[in-house]
């Protein structure tokens, strides 16, 4: 059993716990880290996590083996970079960074570190996705200049 913490308690992390606390053999979340505990004390009491507002606290919790990463966009690439230099497996949702340079600087920290990192985007198996990925991959879309 993966012990994970989650940064962000809005609608879409208690989304994430909802799906998986109790229901997985594999995941369970353990702690949250949110700007303003009494904020989201009730339903963490529903989810049945911890709360905290340090998210270095998170990273030095050693029970912690990975962080899902659900906060607001501009905070993923340094909560990543921060999560990979503690050594912990990362989920991040989408995007993962706002600018490619930063995505890239996740995608090294994790590397450097030894630890998984996974971007949720269930769309990239949809079919008309996996038909453009075919077409760019054959050249038969010219110069694409946004994705």
């Amino acid at each position: 059993m993966v012990d994970a913490a989650i940064l962000g308690l809005g609608w879409w992390g208690q989304a994430l716990v909802s799906a998986v606390q109790g229901k997985s053999e594999r995941l369970r979340f353990v702690k949250a880290e949110v700007p303003d505990v009494a904020k989201r004390a009730a339903v963490a009491g529903q989810l049945g996590v911890a709360l905290t507002e340090s998210y270095s606290e998170v990273l030095s919790d050693p029970s912690i083996q990975a962080i899902v990463v659900a906060t607001p966009h501009s905070l993923h690439g340094e909560q990543v970079v921060a999560a990979a230099r503690a050594g912990k497996a990362v989920f991040c949702e989408k995007p993962l960074s706002l600018t490619r340079e930063g995505a890239q600087q996740c995608v090294d920290a994790c590397a450097a570190a030894g630890v998984t990192l996974a971007v949720g985007h269930n769309r990239r198996f949809m079919p008309a996705i996996a038909y453009l990925q075919d077409a760019l991959g054959r050249g038969l879309l010219g110069q694409v200049l946004h994705l």
